[in-house]
């Protein structure tokens, strides 16, 4: 079974076309909890084919932090000329409301936005105030600025709705079947990075956004490629005899750990980019896989079977101590840190195989309640995860926050997607 959920990847985050995607998100759980807040359409001049507020309204819903009130709850008529009428607003129970307008400008559109308070000392307080060119190209990533904007207002935390995930789509029948991409965190802007007719897995992204190492089969064995992005070089990094699977980058950029089986069993190794050489970090007789970085740079979790049945184990690469961080569960897989915490999502097999939290003191709290899900990604601020599930007699993804508050499914509708990596916060 171990090398069965070794030997499978997650979907993608959102269905998307060339140019664009559609969410076909169904929410299962969580849209009555978190922060209440009322958005309200934005006024826009002609020309602007994007609703501005619909697409804030669903990022702060997906995030697991936010209620957003529906349009037919929203009492109208009380946005006059850019003054808004707090009093009327705050009888639906909402913290806060969002409100807007995109206008023509020197740089095509200026949009601007408010979040004022509508409860306690806050009421009818501005919490924050912008307005902003935009060309017309670029309305989606603004009003996901908007987003980004709010969240971190309420949270303290930046906002992750302008972040990029790479992912693998493989169509079968195609000229090339498996293709890399890149896409916004909603699935728009879709862009292809690789077309292969063998196998793409496992994309993972540079800490500075600008790279991506992957798992190719194009010579029919198993190669660890880096490429960039932008200017489409490409570098071989491992091409061993064997096994050569999982590159994760460092947080701090200088390494990239891997599984490799060049000296026999599947170990854990990482590539040294700034002495470029590998090092050896395990060297036992069980199967050690899956590397992912703890997130001050010194330490690795992986998953190994050393202690009978795959559970996750911490390697501290200064001091050479091994630990076991998991024992709860019969299985745990595929460890990911939260970042800002301490905590760790994981798939663990309990009534089949489900993404959980596992925090500081070990214990485990079950997000979702399916049964097949695999390869967890998580959102760069730590507030959402992603990982493929059955859903519907079908391999799809669902969407869980890592409170577990929220939950949604998001089928696939063509092909099969997989290996999901949420990038990095890069913009400002």
């Amino acid at each position: 079974m171990f090398k069965r959920v070794l030997a499978v990847f997650a979907a993608l985050l959102f269905t998307a076309t060339t140019a664009q995607a559609e969410l076909q998100i169904e929410i299962t759980g969580g849209i009555n909890e978190g922060h209440k807040i009322a958005i309200y359409p934005f006024s826009q001049d002609g020309g602007v084919n994007l609703d501005v507020a619909s697409v804030v309204s669903a990022d702060l819903m997906r995030s697991g932090k936010f209620s957003p009130i529906s349009n037919s709850a929203l009492p109208q008529g009380v946005i006059q000329n850019g003054q808004l009428n707090a009093d009327a607003v705050a009888a639906t129970g909402a913290e806060a409301v969002v409100f807007g307008a995109v206008t023509k400008g020197a740089k095509g559109y200026d949009l601007e936005f408010q979040l004022v308070g509508l409860q306690g000392a806050n009421k009818g307080k501005i919490i924050d105030h912008r307005k902003s060119p935009v060309p017309a190209a670029l309305m989606r990533q603004a009003a996901h600025r908007v987003s980004d904007r709010v969240y971190e207002a309420f949270t303290g935390q930046r906002g992750c709705f302008r972040t990029r995930i790479a992912y693998v789509v493989s169509k079968f029948g195609a000229a090339f079947p498996y293709q890399l991409m890149t896409a916004d965190y909603d699935g728009f802007n879709e862009t292809p990075i690789v077309k292969s007719t063998q196998p793409i897995m496992t994309p993972a992204w540079s800490p500075d956004g600008k790279r991506l190492a992957y798992v190719s089969f194009e010579n029919r064995n198993p190669a660890i490629f880096v490429q960039d992005i932008f200017t489409k070089k490409r570098t071989k990094l491992a091409s061993f005899t064997g096994l050569n699977s999982s590159p994760a980058w460092s947080p701090d950029g200088t390494k990239i750990a891997m599984t490799l089986s060049k000296d026999g069993q599947p170990d854990i190794y990482y590539y040294d980019l700034q002495q470029s050489r590998f090092v050896r970090v395990t060297a036992n007789r069980a199967i050690d896989t899956e590397p992912t970085w703890a997130a001050d740079s010194k330490s690795l979790f992986f998953t190994s079977e050393r202690g009978g049945k795959a559970q996750i184990y911490k390697h501290n690469l200064q001091t050479q101590k091994v630990e076991r961080v998991t024992y709860q569960g019969a299985r745990n897989l595929s460890a990911r840190q939260i970042p800002g915490t301490n905590s760790l999502i994981v798939i663990t097999q309990v009534n089949g195989f489900r993404v959980a939290r596992v925090d500081a003191d070990g214990s485990i709290y079950m997000l979702t309640t399916s049964s097949l899900d695999e390869s967890p990604s998580v959102a760069p601020n730590g507030s959402m995860v992603i990982y493929s599930t059955v859903y519907q007699g079908r391999k799809g993804l669902a969407i869980v926050s890592s409170d577990g508050r929220f939950k949604a499914n998001l089928p696939s509708s063509a092909g099969e997607i997989s290996s999901p990596s949420w990038g990095p916060l890069t913009l400002k």
